[in-house]
């Protein structure tokens, strides 16, 4: 026990004079905290540091974190001397007394204490000769303003033996010449960022320490909001914990709401001197600022220093660029600032806003500045300027952009410009508001009526039309209408002229008029006028690798998506219209069809956002697709099941009868292979109820191989109808042949195969294999044969037994046999299966634990759950989490429960 713990247990009578017992106490561990492992890990290990920085604005849990550490040297056999701050300590001779009461060892003589130079020197002379481990730890630094206790603190600072760090946890970065301690490298700096909770902290601390059953997705966008701020967190548990609809209060949780109104006010913004506040709720108004900008937005000239003072503050500022030019308030801090603002002053508000869309105005800035003249309510302006940057915002795919900025201006304004409303009208249809973008185009259209430019605007609104079209699967009628129509737009309407275009094209594949398709491809490229339209170029890169791919040449398809997409990054294209969602979601198909599942999964991370937003259905339905069939294949049946809940559900929103379509023949497929028929059955109705766009002669590329006509032949087989399937899928593949749709015969051959040798005609099925192995292996279509699981490996197993000689002479790569011979069939077709124990007895030992690890499997063995063992080890979850991944490859299990079984089999554990 050292002599504050001491203290505290005898009274404050046996204290000194003048000695305040409770400064020398950490306060007690709360269940309600949350154990910042990390954190306390890497105060820890900070083997060179002499100064440990904490330091945060109020509410970022800096006591918390310095009494855990406290804790935590505490149980290692390291000495701790705590003191807890405040003004009074400025007195140098106060400090000295409560330091010299809260260090271990006998107290300094009261002769030597009368000086305080003297006082202090014997005071860092005590703890540099102090000869076992030490942590100080002070709390409340930003009470000290007064010099000579700052150059004291440098001083011992400076005499601190290595590995006896001063710990201090401030509001306001001190004044401890704080650049020369980091140069030497040792300063340990845990800022706010660092004390913020990760999205795994925050999980832990409401579902284990405030006992609410939210929902990860709730969590996420509570932790989003809050930047992970403890108070804001803990704020709004508070309210949680009276309301039912979790869900609707963290998506409405901002700082207007109460509680977190009244910290923010008293102890954040009361704190302020008077210049500051109006500082703090005049740049609020701003989603970034400089220096410059403020004193443009709030007519002063004082920007750079009260920026410099708020980030010394730590007062929720957050530095957006290396060289701190540029920064933006903490998200909640800046909705509490902003109601404030606009509730005392309104007119305030809006002139600010006005004088930041001037500066940015001058700073040929001209999106911020149109944000700002919204802000500010000068719609006129901002129509001006939306008007003389829409065609290159058009250009570089700035579509969300323009309809958030469209949707504020009424549609009476709108109507004085044509040009800008026909303008929203295709922002909206690509971003799938299809009513909103007829009915728009229609207004604008009879606003026009005996102007001179009736006629353009009139060409314009039916090109609308026709993107429409191709859009919701009416190719057939795109095609018919677009052709002529292109002839007839005005020279001007470059944006309308790509996109008919690329709409006709792609309306020209999918009735297998591929040549036409290119013509019309290879016009536009040659159109005259220079334009800016890159992402039109993306797309119509994306339908030439459309035609590649549904022709089977899914090596060219792949590398010329590849270069449109490095193109499209290069050029910086935003993906508001779907031109690069489209690309995308084609390169995911092939890489699909290759069975490069780990790139194709990156590639999805970024796009199923994307196509969840904007972009044509087969981007839709393929991202949802491919994503789902991904997540069976690790396993993850819950998130195979909620992407084609959520495919269904898009579908049903946007009138896409293919979408809904597309989630039911999934789920029929997956049940065909799991031997589920008769819910495959039920799957296959729902599908087909929704199928009216599987006509005769018109195919989209998302649905080539999985539609109904497919699905329900692979069912037949499954179900001992192999003369019905193969009949059918004979009619298939010669369909599929005359439109030179070779993508399609591939699979319809492999289905072909499975049938023939159902019905018992092994030659037959012999010879349609061969015909699908020859094209597959020289383009490398793997998952078509992948995903019809053990019946189609045992078939190609049989037929390789011929021998890579002869197989190779039936212009077979044996090589490509071999991969799938060898390639493991999907999750969902394989039984889960326990263990085998035998290994591991004493005769064949598993690689050898450490004693860390062989600690973590007792206290698996235990029960104890990875919180509480990293609890109970001072270490993170994420260590544990590692030690486990160590102990599952040593061992060979697969989960916790076999890690344990396994163990005990080899006598690690009781």
């Amino acid at each position: 026990m050292n002599i504050a713990d001491a203290h505290a247990a005898s009274g404050n009578e046996n204290h000194p004079r003048g000695i305040v017992a409770s400064k020398l106490m950490p306060p007690a561990d709360s269940p309600s905290h949350l154990l910042r492992a990390q954190l306390i890990e890497t105060i820890a290990g900070a083997h060179t540091a002499r100064l440990v920085l904490i330091r945060a604005s109020a509410g970022f849990g800096k006591t918390t974190l310095l009494q855990q550490y406290a804790a935590y040297c505490r149980a290692h056999r390291r000495e701790v001397a705590w003191l807890r701050l405040d003004a009074a300590d400025n007195d140098f001779s106060r400090l000295l007394q409560h330091l010299d009461a809260a260090l271990p060892g006998p107290r300094t003589p009261r002769a030597l204490a009368l000086d305080p130079e003297t006082f202090g020197s014997s005071l860092i002379e005590r703890v540099a000769a102090h000869g076992k481990p030490l942590a100080i730890l002070l709390d409340d630094f930003e009470s000290i303003q007064g010099g000579p206790v700052l150059a004291f603190m440098q001083d011992l600072i400076a005499a601190l033996p290595p590995g006896n760090p001063l710990v201090v946890a401030s509001r306001v970065t001190p004044e401890l010449g704080i650049g020369r301690i980091r140069a030497r490298g040792e300063l340990l700096d845990i800022n706010p960022a660092a004390l913020r909770f990760t999205l795994a902290e925050a999980s832990a601390f409401i579902r284990e320490k405030c006992a609410l059953p939210l929902r990860d997705a709730d969590i996420a966008t509570l932790h989003r909001c809050t930047e992970g701020w403890a108070t804001a967190i803990y704020l709004a548990t508070l309210s949680l914990r009276t309301r039912t609809d979790h869900a609707a209060f963290v998506a409405s949780f901002s700082g207007t709401n109460l509680e977190l109104a009244e910290y923010l006010a008293e102890d954040i913004l009361a704190r302020q001197p008077e210049a500051c506040r109006t500082f703090l709720l005049e740049t609020s108004a701003l989603p970034q600022f400089s220096a410059a900008l403020c004193d443009a937005a709030t007519g002063r000239s004082d920007g750079r220093e009260m920026l410099d003072y708020l980030e010394r503050a730590n007062l929720f500022l957050v530095p957006l660029d290396g060289e701190r030019a540029w920064y933006r308030y903490h998200r909640l801090f800046a909705s509490f600032l902003q109601h404030r603002l606009r509730a005392a002053q309104p007119e305030r508000e809006r002139a600010v806003h006005g004088a930041a869309a001037r500066w940015y105005l001058d700073a040929q800035r001209p999106v911020p500045a149109i944000d700002h003249l919204l802000d500010a309510g000068d719609e006129a302006a901002a129509l001006a300027e939306i008007a003389h940057h829409s065609r290159a915002l058009l250009g570089s795919g700035r579509l969300r952009l323009l309809m958030r900025w469209l949707d504020r201006i009424g549609a009476e304004r709108l109507a004085t410009r044509p040009d800008v409303g026909l303008t929203y009208a295709w922002v909206l249809l690509l971003n799938r508001r299809y009513a909103d973008a007829m009915r728009t185009a229609q207004n604008v259209v009879d606003g026009s009526a005996g102007e001179p430019d009736q006629a353009s605007v009139t060409f314009v609104a039916e090109a609308i039309r026709g993107v429409l079209l191709a859009l919701t699967d009416q190719v057939e009628a795109c095609a018919q209408s677009s052709a002529v129509l292109l002839d007839r737009l005005p020279d001007r309407a470059n944006f309308s002229f790509y996109s008919l275009t690329n709409s006709l094209a792609f309306s020209y594949v999918c009735t297998d008029r591929y040549d036409e398709a290119r013509g019309v491809l290879s016009r536009a490229l040659r159109r005259a006028h220079d334009h800016p339209y890159v992402v039109m170029r993306t797309m119509a890169e994306t339908i030439e690798g459309i035609i590649d791919l549904v022709q089977g040449r899914l090596g060219t398809a792949l590398a010329r998506l590849e270069i449109s997409a490095a193109n499209a990054t290069a050029n910086r294209t935003v993906d508001s219209g779907g031109g690069r969602t489209s690309v995308d979601s084609v390169r995911s198909l092939a890489l699909y069809e290759k069975n490069a599942l780990d790139d194709m999964t990156h590639l999805l991370a970024d796009a199923l956002p994307r196509a969840k937003r904007v972009g044509v259905t087969d981007g839709l339905i393929a991202t949802h697709v491919l994503s789902a069939r991904a997540a069976l294949i690790e396993g993850n049946v819950e998130q195979w099941l909620r992407l084609l809940a959520e495919l269904e559900q898009l579908g049903r929103a946007v009138k896409s009868d293919r979408a809904v379509s597309a989630a039911w023949l999934e789920r029929a497929r997956v049940a065909t292979l799991e031997g589920r028929l008769d819910a495959a059955e039920q799957a296959l109705r729902a599908a087909t109820l929704h199928a009216d766009w599987a006509r005769t002669g018109v195919s989209f590329h998302a649905s080539e191989i999985d539609e109904p006509v497919l699905m329900r032949c692979r069912l037949d087989i499954a179900q001992g109808r192999y003369a019905t399937a193969a009949e059918a899928l004979r009619e298939a593949l010669e369909q599929a042949n005359a439109r030179r749709r070779h993508w399609r015969a591939l699979k319809v051959r492999v289905l072909l195969a499975l049938a023939l040798e159902g019905g018992g005609e092994r030659t037959g099925a012999f010879d349609t294999l061969t015909e699908a192995l020859r094209m597959a292996s020289h383009e490398g279509f793997v998952r078509a044969f992948l995903d019809e699981g053990e019946p189609l490996m045992r078939l190609i197993g049989a037929w390789a037994e011929r021998g890579p000689t002869q197989i190779a002479s039936l212009g077979v790569v044996p090589a490509f046999v071999t991969q799938l011979l060898e390639g493991a069939p999907p999750a969902h077709t394989r039984e889960a299966t326990a263990p085998d124990l035998a290994p591991y007895g004493s005769d064949s030992p598993a690689d050898a634990l450490t004693a860390r690890e062989l600690d973590v499997l007792r206290m698996l063995s235990a029960g104890h759950r990875n919180r509480v063992i990293a609890e109970k080890l001072f270490v993170s979850e994420l260590t544990v989490k590692s030690h486990l991944r160590k102990i599952n490859a040593k061992l060979g299990a697969g989960n916790r429960t076999q890690a344990v079984a396994i163990g005990r089999a080899k006598g690690l554990i009781p």
